[in-house]
C-alpha cells in the first residue's frame, strides 16, 4: 500500500494564504474584535485604552477598505463610481469607521464593528485557516478516507453550527445598539453642542432602516415602547400633554426624514 503524499510545510501553506486580499480582510477583524476586547478590559480597569481604540478601527478600515476594493474596483473619479460607492452599506461602515477613528473614543460605538468582526473572523478560521493550519490526515493512495469525521471537521462544524444559531440573535442587538444605545449616547452630546456626529450617524441610520429589516424592527421597537410610555391611554398620567405632544412632533419630523427617498442598489457584503 502506498504512503499517503506529503503535505506541503506549514509555512508554505500560511504563505499561500497569507499572499491574498481575504488575509488582509482577516486581519483587520482581527484587529478590531482584539483592539475591541482590550479597550473594553481598560473601561473596567479605569484605564484609558485610547490605542486599543484605534486599532479597533484601524483594523475596521483595514477589513471594510478591503472589501470595498474587492467590489468596486480601484477608485474612479467619476458619477457612477460614487453612487455606487454611497449606495454601498459597506461604504457607509467605512465612514463611520473613518469618523469613530479621527475623533475621541466613544465605546459604544465598537458594538457593531466587534459583533461583525466576531462572525468574520469564526467564517474565515473556519473556512482558511484550520485546513491550512491543521489539515486533516490524507488517506494512503489507492485507500479511501474515513468514514469517521476528524477533529478538523468536527471543530468546523461546531463554528458553523455557532454561527448559524446565533447570527439572527447578533443582527438584532447591532440594530438595537445602533437604534438606541449609540443614538442615545450621541444625542447627549447635545448639551455640549457636539452636533456633526448626531448629523452622520442620523444619515447612516436612514440608510441601515432601508437596507436592514433588523434595522427597521428595532426603529419599530423603539417607537412602540416610546408610544406606550408618552402617549395615552398607556401613559403615566402624571407626564404633562406638552411631553407626549413634543413627543409626537419629534417623531413625526424623524418618520419625514426617515422615508426620504433612498434607491437601493444591491452589493456585496461583508
Amino acid at each position: 500500500m502506498a504512503p499517503p503524499p506529503p503535505a506541503r510545510p506549514l509555512s508554505a501553506r500560511l504563505f499561500q494564504i497569507a499572499k491574498t486580499q481575504q488575509f488582509a480582510w482577516f486581519i483587520g477583524h482581527a484587529l478590531t474584535l482584539l483592539g475591541s476586547l482590550f479597550h473594553f478590559i481598560s473601561i473596567f480597569t479605569l484605564g484609558s485604552g485610547i490605542k486599543a481604540y484605534k486599532i479597533a478601527y484601524a483594523g475596521a478600515l483595514l477589513s471594510y477598505g478591503v472589501v470595498i476594493y474587492k467590489s468596486h474596483g480601484a477608485p474612479q473619479f467619476n458619477a457612477a463610481y460614487a453612487q455606487r460607492l454611497v449606495m454601498d452599506e459597506n461604504m457607509q461602515y467605512l465612514l463611520l469607521a473613518l469618523y469613530w477613528f479621527v475623533n475621541s473614543p466613544i465605546t459604544v460605538t465598537l458594538i457593531p464593528f466587534f459583533t461583525f468582526s466576531t462572525f468574520h473572523a469564526l467564517g474565515y478560521i473556519r473556512t482558511n485557516l484550520i485546513p491550512a493550519v491543521f489539515p486533516a490526515p490524507r488517506a494512503p493512495a489507492g485507500q479511501s478516507s474515513s468514514a469517521q469525521p476528524t477533529w478538523q471537521a468536527k471543530l468546523q462544524q461546531q463554528i458553523k453550527a455557532w454561527t448559524d444559531k446565533n447570527y439572527g440573535v447578533a443582527m438584532r442587538l447591532v440594530a438595537q445598539a445602533e437604534v438606541v444605545v449609540i443614538a442615545g449616547r450621541l444625542l447627549l452630546g447635545l448639551f455640549r453642542l457636539h452636533i456633526v456626529p448626531i448629523f452622520l450617524f442620523a444619515q447612516f441610520l436612514r440608510f441601515r432602516y432601508h437596507l436592514s429589516t433588523y434595522t427597521k424592527q428595532a426603529f419599530t421597537d423603539l417607537r412602540v415602547s416610546l408610544d406606550r410610555l408618552l402617549l395615552p391611554p398607556t401613559a403615566d398620567p402624571r407626564i404633562p400633554s406638552a411631553v407626549g405632544n413634543f413627543y409626537t412632533t419629534v417623531k413625526s419630523m424623524i418618520i419625514r426624514y426617515g422615508d426620504a427617498v433612498v434607491q437601493r442598489q444591491p452589493g456585496p457584503q461583508q
